[in-house]
């Protein structure tokens, strides 16, 4: 898979759990066990993104 594309899926998906973390933190608070699993999962997919174009 070329970068670009694999950058684009990520991105997508990156705004699919910032979506939803925003959407449990405001059904559930921002320190719900729930919110802190998503905003876990947020960081690593941006950590992924980021490390595609660092080996650039």
């Amino acid at each position: 898979m070329s970068k670009n594309i694999e950058a684009l899926n990520i991105l997508d998906i990156i705004e699919y759990l910032r979506k939803q973390m925003n959407l449990l933190a405001a059904s559930y608070g921002l320190s719900d066990p729930q919110v802190l699993e998503a905003s876990q999962l947020l960081d690593s997919e941006i950590s992924k993104y980021y490390r595609i174009y660092e080996n650039n």
